[in-house]
């Protein structure tokens, strides 16, 4: 039994129809119960077993023609039924079909050469009867024995190329299967090829000389036994050579080794063939994979060291500016809002700008600082994935923006039943940062529209957030993702070119992708994958 049928990754359609398959292969069956009877008739005929009267006597009887049509409808009916498992496999290749259709390849060469050796067991029968019922011919014990004997060897030696023509026309079916085993080895093709046909056909000979001379004594077929012997031990020799010679090869592919722990030491050839030169080749490459395996890992080993490096350097990092940049930027608003009270009075106005100027710049250099954080967290904290409802998320991040501009005329649309697989913390800065933008981005509409999401594309979720804000130019989209990147000046919108950044970044750690479409005065829409 197969154990996988068909590749992991996508199946391959093959290039055959199931029509051309199931022509391919009724044509096969039908020579193969054909041409062996009119070849082992002929031969008969020819070597004297039977005359032209007799056999024309024989085919002119019910009894072989009935015989040989009885055959050919039970042969068409069971091998045609038989082989629907390949057949529906090409109709519908996936992967239960390919189990049936490997399992069906597999077990074929019985079920051939059972009903086919019954086919020609039984055909001499029927030839001896019919010529012994409705014509002059009597058989002798010694004829019962040569015909039955003439029947075997012709349909070997015409059923092995069509046995091997169906090998190969399941050869075409298999390209996009996965075979555990082989359907036949080389070794029995060989043998089959090299010793059989061989052996048949000198005893074919010896028949012709049996029936021409009529000579044939005890010393002749003790001699003859003897060479077919001589000749099936050698033939077994060379396949035991051949045999050797493939060992290393069928071992290394019984074992079914881990080639991350995989070593060559044992894989060496055992001949000077062709087959030890590909071993020897085979064992070399192997090395070489190897060896580069080895410094990929020391090298992934560096860079996994430097990437530790520039995390510990990052952390510091992301330590000194939250803890001692926050701390002057604090002392400036404070010290800025206390002046502001305490001594408003005895400042022009210029004076109080320039405090109300000193004030919104250190909180902008507060707020990007908190942007710059949160980038360098999104980028190195753990994924926690898990089911997370899209449309509750939105529903809180749009309260959140009522409340502190409650007097907005803003129409949201929020489609019902988004979810995705994703890390919710993360995720959730992605969604404040795109309805953010166009919350933001629509300031300026006397009625603002929103609607966040999802359409189907190319079978995955695509989620998007739509506004009818300002929009950008689409001439400038690559800029869009770059951290300080901005397509729109401080005095138009507010903000610090991080946000877009740090969505794409999230986007990207959830293997998915993030977009956006718009025209300048008309809105813009973002989408993103998960």
């Amino acid at each position: 039994m197969c154990h996988s049928a068909v590749t992991p990754e996508l199946v391959l359609l093959t290039k055959m129809s199931p029509a051309e398959f199931n022509k391919s292969y009724i044509r096969l069956i039908i020579i193969a119960w054909i041409v062996p009877a009119m070849f082992g008739l002929s031969f008969l005929t020819y070597i004297g077993i039977l005359n032209i009267d007799q056999l024309i006597g024989i085919m002119m009887t019910p009894m072989e023609p009935a015989f040989i049509v009885i055959w050919m409808v039970f042969a068409y009916w069971y091998f045609k039924r038989y082989i629907q498992p390949v057949v529906s496999y090409l109709q519908q290749p996936d992967e239960i079909n390919g189990e049936a259709a490997l399992t069906c390849m597999y077990r074929f060469p019985l079920h051939f050469w059972l009903v086919f050796l019954l086919y020609l067991v039984s055909a001499p029968t029927s030839v001896i009867l019919s010529a012994e019922y409705f014509t002059d011919y009597v058989a002798q014990p010694i004829d019962w024995f040569r015909i039955h004997l003439v029947a075997l060897i012709v349909s070997i030696i015409v059923g092995l190329p069509i046995f091997f023509r169906m090998l190969d026309l399941f050869g075409n079916v298999a390209s996009s299967l996965n075979l555990s085993r082989p359907h036949i080895t080389i070794k029995t093709k060989v043998f089959m090829i090299g010793a059989l046909v061989p052996l048949l056909i000198d005893t074919m000979i010896v028949q012709y000389y049996w029936t021409r001379t009529g000579y044939f004594t005890f010393e002749t077929f003790i001699v003859w036994l003897v060479l077919e012997v001589l000749a099936i031990a050698g033939s077994l020799i060379f396949v035991q050579s051949f045999t050797q010679s493939l060992s290393p090869l069928q071992d290394l592919v019984n074992e079914k080794p881990d080639f991350r722990q995989f070593s060559t030491v044992n894989l060496r050839p055992r001949s000077t063939d062709e087959i030890g030169v590909l071993t020897l080749s085979f064992r070399r490459a192997l090395d070489e994979l190897q060896q580069h395996r080895d410094n990929l890992e020391e090298l992934v080993d560096e860079r996994t060291k430097e990437l530790q490096r520039l995390n510990d350097e990052l952390e510091a990092f992301s330590y000194s500016v939250s803890h001692d940049l926050r701390t002057p930027l604090r002392a400036i608003d404070g010290f800025s809002q206390a002046i502001v009270e305490d001594y408003a009075g005895r400042l022009d106005e210029t004076g109080l700008d320039y405090l109300s100027r000193i004030r919104g710049a250190s909180q902008t250099m507060a707020e990007l600082i908190d942007d710059m954080l949160q980038l360098s967290r999104v980028t190195r904290s753990e994924l926690n994935k898990e089911s997370v409802d899209l449309s509750s998320l939105a529903d809180k991040i749009i309260e959140n923006y009522r409340l502190v501009e409650p007097d907005r005329n803003v129409k949201i649309i929020v489609d019902k039943g988004l979810a995705c697989v994703a890390d919710k913390n993360l995720v959730m800065i992605v969604m404040n940062n795109l309805i953010g933008n166009a919350w933001k981005y629509t300031g300026n509409e006397d009625v603002a529209e929103i609607s966040i999401g999802k359409k189907t594309a190319d079978g995955q979720d695509v989620f998007f957030v739509k506004d009818n804000g300002a929009g950008f130019d689409m001439r400038f989209k690559n800029k869009l993702f770059g951290v300080f990147q901005r397509l729109h000046t401080a005095e138009e919108f507010s903000g610090t070119g991080v946000g877009l950044a740090t969505a794409q970044r999230i986007v990207h750690r959830h293997g998915g992708t993030i977009w956006a479409e718009s025209v300048v005065g008309e809105g813009a829409t973002f989408y993103f994958t998960v």
